[in-house]
């Protein structure tokens, strides 16, 4: 699912922070009592605007992003990071998803054909 779907941003609505769809939660909320030892029950008990299916759309895109390349790990990790506390806009981050995407393909491309080379 492409990330605008999954998350909103307008600059009327929480300062422009990335929240849930139709909602003024924040995304990074999500993060934080997760972090904190919150379940995700109880994270959608306290906010009943937030489908579940929403929650695990965010979980699984972030899941998704990090664990796609493990060499990208790091680099994936401070790119939610930036996402989550409103550093980078929506389209900055599509546009840095398709960089991974492509420098993956490079990357794949490299190694296979120094395998063949050995």
């Amino acid at each position: 699912m492409k990330i605008e779907k999954l998350i909103e941003r307008d600059p009327e609505r929480m300062s422009g922070a990335p929240v849930f769809p139709g909602t003024c939660v924040p995304i990074k909320l999500l993060f934080d009592c997760l972090q904190d030892d919150m379940s995700l029950e109880t994270f959608l008990e306290q906010f009943p605007t937030i489908s579940r299916d929403q929650a695990l759309a965010v979980l699984s895109a972030s899941r998704d992003s990090l664990l796609g390349n493990s060499t990208k790990f790091e680099a994936r990790l401070e790119l939610m990071l930036k996402a989550a506390t409103d550093e980078l806009f929506l389209a900055d981050l599509n546009a840095t998803m398709e960089d991974f995407g492509h420098a993956d393909q490079e990357e794949h491309e490299l190694l296979t054909m120094d395998r063949l080379a050995c």
